[in-house]
Order: structure tokens, then sequence, then C-alpha cells
């Protein structure tokens, strides 16, 4: 009888001995394969390798933009080395010469583009640095620019673009490689070089506006040259099509305004980025709200303890407004923001520190069309720092307002004012992430208000996986159901097991 009870107890133990070892050994298990992965994403070691093929491919965009500038394309690319310099193992990437992608796609160009059938030419040339000092001494000369073994030089009927090969990768704040921009880059460059006169952005100066460096070399990069306007010293530059306005700290005079609005009048585009600390500015917010319909509420800061993002609840992020109809497809809203939105909730936009926009009711829609470009969500709120309560629930944090008539020839003309509630939509951090649309969204807008397509819309190759933005939210969900649910579960599992098997 006792070695029977003896046997029980024994069985019992055993059992239920193991059950806590297992659960425990389960439990450690999620923990370090979460740390390890977690590891592993950080460093850029999950990687998904892409042929070579797929690197150095030309799109059907890249195609078209190029056979439409038919015998004006006359593009011919310096390489300063060797060709098979480009094969050196020191340029290896996780199982990818990064050089030598950017040396194929070029020659990928070259067979497309053969100077028959009027679609004009692109060849490749290669030039030993030193071998050629008079072609060295006109690119420093016309580029500015002193040429080195990276050196790319894309030479086309009017314009040279002079790109070291680093331009042509994306790299993290970490230097790791992790995306291939070449086709971007090269098609970019044919299309400024083939065009004689390039198109101008202006950075309005006087009001304390702060100019993102990353902002001007974005639209440099896009093709626009850029410089700076005081309007209350001297009037616009007519090559300028676009007017940037980055947080103004005292207002406009009416004579400035009066500049702003002749200039409007010739069908160009403004963008103004305010934020929750833009003071009251009463002649440019009449501008923008008698003028054009949209507005800014001074001090009304937005926050959303869901939908925001680096923990802070008051670094928005952005949603897209949905599509309805084709129609709706073809605004000009719709073709700044839909590179962000066709990638699902993948890319997120970073609005810190926003200010909540409106909309003038009781709007004419003969006169101009607004749309929102991007919106707050459901869980948004605003409120000023006193704690006085603005709008609850979604609401527009960036607003296009839009003018159209016909022209010369039945030709529609457009004007564009797009109001942004964040200044640091555009900060250098926001505009260099590769998981976030700031970026997107503004080459997007430069597409739209340019006159002439010179940034075309070619998302980089990754190499591998990139690390995603998570919302707050989110993240605080995630954390629960991975630090306590799932361990709950099993640790609750365990315990019913090991009481369970003390009675077998």
């Amino acid at each position: 009888m006792d070695n029977k009870k003896t046997a029980r107890d024994n069985r019992r133990y055993k059992y239920g001995s193991l059950s806590i070892v297992f659960t425990v050994v389960f439990i450690a298990l999620i923990i370090v394969l979460n740390l390890v992965f977690s590891s592993l994403s950080i460093s850029g070691d999950l990687t998904v390798d892409l042929t070579e093929e797929d690197f150095t491919s030309i799109g059907e965009e890249s195609l078209r933009l190029l056979r439409d500038l038919g015998e004006d394309l006359d593009i011919t690319i310096y390489f300063m080395a060797a060709r098979d310099a480009f094969d050196s193992d020191a340029y290896n990437h996780n199982g990818v010469n990064l050089y030598a992608l950017v040396r194929d796609t070029a020659e990928n160009y070259a067979r497309e583009f053969t100077g028959g059938e009027g679609k004009g030419r692109v060849q490749v040339v290669y030039k030993e640095l030193n071998t050629d000092p008079a072609f060295e001494e006109k690119i420093l000369e016309e580029a500015a620019t002193q040429l080195t073994r990276a050196s790319v030089i894309v030479q086309g009927k009017y314009h040279y673009r002079v790109l070291g090969l680093q331009a042509f990768f994306e790299v993290t704040e970490n230097n790791e490689y992790y995306s291939y921009n070449g086709e971007y880059r090269l098609t970019t460059a044919m299309l400024q070089s083939s065009i004689s006169e390039p198109q101008l952005v202006s950075f309005t100066v006087g009001h304390g506006e702060q100019i993102s460096a990353s902002l001007l070399q974005l639209y440099v990069g896009a093709g626009f040259s850029a410089d700076t306007v005081n309007l209350s010293e001297s009037d616009i530059d007519p090559r300028t099509t676009i007017i940037v306005c980055s947080d103004p700290q005292t207002d406009f005079s009416y004579a400035e305004i009066d500049k702003l609005n002749k200039y409007m009048n010739t069908y160009k585009s403004f963008t103004v980025m305010v934020d929750s600390a833009t003071p009251t500015l009463p002649n440019l917010q009449s501008f923008l709200n008698d003028g054009w319909g949209i507005n800014y509420r001074p001090q009304y800061r937005v926050s959303d303890d869901v939908h925001s993002l680096d923990g802070d609840r008051y670094n928005i992020n952005a949603k897209y407004p949905q599509v309805a109809s084709d129609s709706t497809s073809s605004m000009a809203s719709y073709q700044i923001f839909k590179t962000v939105a066709d990638m699902g909730g993948i890319i997120t936009t970073s609005l810190p520190q926003c200010v909540e926009l409106s909309v003038r009711p009781g709007i004419t829609q003969d006169n101009f069309t607004i749309e929102n470009v991007l919106t707050s969500y459901e869980t948004a709120s605003s409120a000023t720092a006193s704690g006085e309560q603005g709008t609850s629930g979604e609401m527009p944090i960036a607003l296009l307002s839009t003018r159209s008539a016909y022209g010369e020839n039945n030709v529609r003309r457009f004007a564009y004012v797009m109001l942004i509630g964040s200044t640091e939509f555009a900060s250098d951090s926001n505009l260099a992430a590769s998981q976030r649309g700031n970026r997107r969204i503004a080459l997007a807008a430069a597409r739209v208000f340019g006159s002439q397509l010179l940034a075309p819309d070619i998302d980089s190759k990754p190499f591998g996986s990139t690390a995603l933005d998570i919302e707050t939210g989110t993240a605080n969900t995630l954390t629960w159901l991975i630090c306590t649910i799932v361990p709950g579960i099993v640790l609750i599992l365990g315990i019913v097991m090991f009481f369970r098997r003390r009675h077998l």
C-alpha cells in the first residue's frame, strides 16, 4: 500500500515538475527569440537578397519619361574608373556588389536608348582619373565639383549633373546600406540635364523662417534651382514655380501679400508650414483664409494617445484620406499622398507639434477646390497650453487649395496653396527617415507643383527588411500581448496541468 502511494507521489512530482519546467522554458524561449530577432532587425542581418536583374532593371516610368524627350535625350554617363574596377570585393555588401550595380544600371540605359527610332541616345564612357585634365577642368569649372574615382557625371544636351557613387544608395543612421536608388538618380539626372532652363523654388526670408537643409536638398535633387526671397526688398523671380514659407514668426506686410497675390495669379504654387507655436499672423492668415479658404488655429496643438510615434502623443501619425472613386484619384491631393497610402500602412508620416487646421465655411466651389492631403485619426484632439479645448476626432493637418483656369491653346493651368500644420514635417530627421512617408509626400508635391516633371515616381530597391515605425497604441498593445498576455496564458496552462497531474 505504501509502495503504491510512493509511486503515485513520485509520478505526481515527476509530471508536475516537468510541466513547470516546460512552462518556464517556453516563456524563456519567447523572451530569447524576441531579443534575438530584435537584435537582428537592428543590425540589418535579416536580409532578403534580390537578383542583380531586379536591382538594375529600368521601369516603365523611366522609359516613358525619357522617350518623351525624343532627340533632346543625348546623354553621356562618365565613370572615372576603368569598367572592371567596379567589380572589386571592397564594394561587396551582403553578396551584392554595390558599385557594379550603378555601372550595370547605366549600361542598361545605353542598351535601351541607342539613338534609333527617335528615342534619343545614352552612352557610357569609362575614364581613368587624371588621364584627361581638360575634361576634368571643364567639369570643375562648370559644375564646381572636384572629381574623384567615385564620381559619376551625367552630361546632357544642356547641363551636367555630377553624382558621387554614394548618392545612389540610402543608408541607416548606423551607416548600414539598406536600399539602392540608382534608377531614380540616373533618370532624374538625365531629365534635368536635358532641359534648358531649370525651375526655381524660392524660400521666403525676413520673418524668422527656418529653412530645412534636407528640404532644400530634396528640391535640388528633384531638378529645381533653389534660392531665397525677401519680399520686402525684392520682387519674385519670374522663373519661380514654388515658394516655400516655413515657420514664420512675424507677419507679412500688405506690400508682401500683394506680391504673393500677383505671383499666384500667374498659376504657380505656395507652400506654408506652421505649427502649434506659430503666432497669430493676421495678414498671412487673411491671405490663406480669404483668398484660398484654408487657415490654422494658433496655439491649438493636436495630440493623440493612440496614433502617435516615438512614444510622443504630440508626434502625430497622419491618416491618408480614402479614395472613393476614379474621379477622386485624379485630384491633386491624391497625387501627393498616394505613394504613401499605397504602402498599406507600412510607412508612417510624422507631424510633430502639429497645429489644427481649418476650412472656411461657405466657400464658393467655383473659385477653388479644397482637399485634405493628411488628417489626424479619430482618436486625436486639440487644445491650447492653457487647457482650452479645440476639436476632437479626425481633423485636417495638411490642406491643399487649388484654383484652375484655361489659358492659351485651351490648356488648363493650376495654382496651388498647400498648408501643412507641422514645421517639423520637413525636418532633417523626418525627411531622412526611410520608414516615414515625409520625403515621399514632399517629392510628390514637387512633382505636382512643378511645371516640368523632373522628379519621377520611382521607388528605391531595398537590400533587405527595414525596421518599421509602430504607433504608440499599437506598441502598447504588442507590449501587453508579448510580455503579459501570452506568457500569462502559458503560465495558467502550466499551473492547471500541474494540479491535474497531481491527481494522476
